[in-house]
């Protein structure tokens, strides 16, 4: 507070007080006087005064009725009676009429008018910070494009903006002779909805519906906010609607779009487990049936063979070799393309398996001389991993015998498997000092019938990795491969902490 701005009106017939009080509180404030109650109306009239002083006993008028009809023409401004003790009145007369802020008594004591008129100017401060948060308040109230109410605790409406005019379709008179639950359907549900919506003073994301004075059904969400209580002691509080109605309907649409989609999607998906079924059943004939008159292709050429040795008849002897060496490696073909079928049938058991203990199991049942390879193996009875025991050993399988067959090139061939715990996955590696591959190929050793390298150098069928990765898709993991050409190459498989059995057909 700056006292050097308040501006204060001292009133007195008596040129002596005048003169004092300019004296005394000129530094303070900035003083105007006046003789009489004309001379001050007039004064009032050009320039706004924070506070005004009248003395009580004045000619023509008194100082209760002068400050009356400044009340009534400037009521922001502070008004203060000076009087003696005798004139208690005139007192009660200041009051009623002139709403005074306080009366002082003669002879004034300096220090505590003083302090008077600066706690005058905090109340004038007061009431103007307060005029002005009540037109933005008002400004905001009317302006506003959503519905505002304002009601008693009992639920009468007190005032109702334009846009709740509109809303309910009633024009200002008619919505303040009204209560809220006039108009909200089920009012004993939003009350008790209100004890679960509660944040503060206000209640947030009350969902209702509002009938409107034609009998039209409107879908809301309304947030009540306390207001505290009016000069007659109501509690107040303030209601802002959104009207939801649109946002409403198309939930309604799209829930239906939805389920519609539901249903179609379901039909077409039978419809395709029916075909997935279906091919699954001819692929696994055809390659069935292909095995028995392959192998009997096989059996004959290599009689043929025999004979043409016996003969000595090397064409024809290279020719039957050539037959069989094809059907040989059609018949593996075939035998690799029934396991990746069986993957997908083949039902889940997850059980925590010790991958040592698999590993032996897959080297013995590769049969072979590994005598010159160089095992590095993951210690028994800690590396615990959670799996179908099958599965994991048909995917160890085809790694070792990918990491053993790239590997035989080398002096002395290594293959690695390891075991870690990363952020609760179990990750499994392979690795092999072999010829490797080139790393922009990394993504494609997984797919059917991909092949990196020429069969008269590795032999192959293309199916082994698309089998091991089919393997890591039902057990919700993944697998992937880092290489380099002449550098080796690791394959990595991750199996999820938690496994969720999955009983349904994975698609390739």
């Amino acid at each position: 507070m700056d006292p050097a701005r308040i501006k204060v009106l001292y009133v007195d017939d008596e040129e002596g007080n005048l003169t004092a009080f300019r004296a005394t509180f000129r530094r303070e404030f900035e003083v105007h006087i006046a003789s009489d109650a004309a001379t001050a109306l007039e004064l009032l009239a050009k320039e706004h005064m924070h506070v005004v002083i009248s003395d009580q006993r004045m000619p023509r008028i008194t100082g209760s009725e002068f400050l009356a009809q400044v009340k009534m023409r400037w009521p922001r401004t502070v008004r203060f009676l000076l009087t003696g003790f005798s004139d208690i009145e005139a007192v009660i007369d200041a009051v009623n009429d002139g709403g005074i802020h306080a009366y002082v008594t003669k002879p004034w004591d300096p220090t505590d008018l003083k302090l008077r008129i600066e706690q005058a100017y905090e109340v004038h401060a007061l009431r103007d910070d307060r005029e002005r948060l009540l037109s933005r308040y008002r400004q905001v109230f009317e302006d506003s494009g959503d519905p505002i109410v304002i009601f008693d605790h009992s639920g009468h409406i007190l005032e109702a903006n334009a846009a709740a005019q509109k809303l309910v379709g009633a024009d200002r008179s008619s919505l303040i002779t009204s209560k809220l639950d006039r108009f909200i359907q089920d009012p004993g549900r939003w009350v008790h909805a209100l004890a679960g919506k509660r944040k503060g003073s206000s209640f947030t994301g009350l969902d209702l519906s509002l009938t409107t004075f034609d009998g039209n059904t409107v879908d809301c969400l309304m947030t009540v906010t306390y207001l505290g209580r009016n000069p007659d002691d109501q509690v107040l509080y303030q209601a802002v609607i959104k009207d939801i109605t649109d946002r409403r309907q198309e939930e309604v649409q799209l829930k239906k779009l939805n389920a519609d989609l539901d249903k179609r999607v379901n039909v077409r998906t039978k419809q395709l487990m029916e075909a997935l079924d279906d091919l699954g059943a001819f692929s696994y004939s055809v390659a069935h049936d292909l095995r028995s008159p392959l192998k009997n292709i096989k059996a004959l050429s290599e009689h043929l063979g025999s004979l043409a040795a016996l003969r000595g008849d090397e064409e024809e002897r290279d020719l039957s070799s050539r037959i069989h060496k094809g059907t040989a490696r059609l018949i593996n073909l075939v035998d690799d393309l029934l396991r990746f079928a069986r993957t997908d049938t083949h039902e889940m058991r997850n059980e925590p398996n010790d991958l040592r203990q698999v590993v032996d199991e897959c080297v013995h049942d590769m049969g072979g001389d590994h005598g010159n390879v160089e095992f590095v193996l993951p210690e028994a009875g800690v590396n615990i991993i959670p799996a179908d025991r099958a599965m994991l050993k048909v995917a160890l399988n085809n790694l070792l015998t990918n990491a053993l067959k790239f590997s035989r090139t080398r002096a002395v061939p290594r293959v690695e498997i390891g075991h870690r715990i990363d952020e609760g996955n179990h990750m499994v590696w392979v690795k092999d000092n072999g010829v490797g591959f080139e790393e922009s190929k990394s993504e494609q050793v997984f797919g059917v019938f991909k092949r990196l390298h020429r069969n008269d150098q590795f032999e192959g069928t293309g199916i082994g990795l698309a089998i091991v990765q089919r393997i890591m898709q039902k057990h919700s993991g993944s697998c992937w491969a880092e290489s380099a050409l002449d550098q080796g190459a690791t394959f990595f498989l991750r199996f999820p902490a938690q496994i969720t059995e999955q009983r349904f057909r994975m698609v390739g």
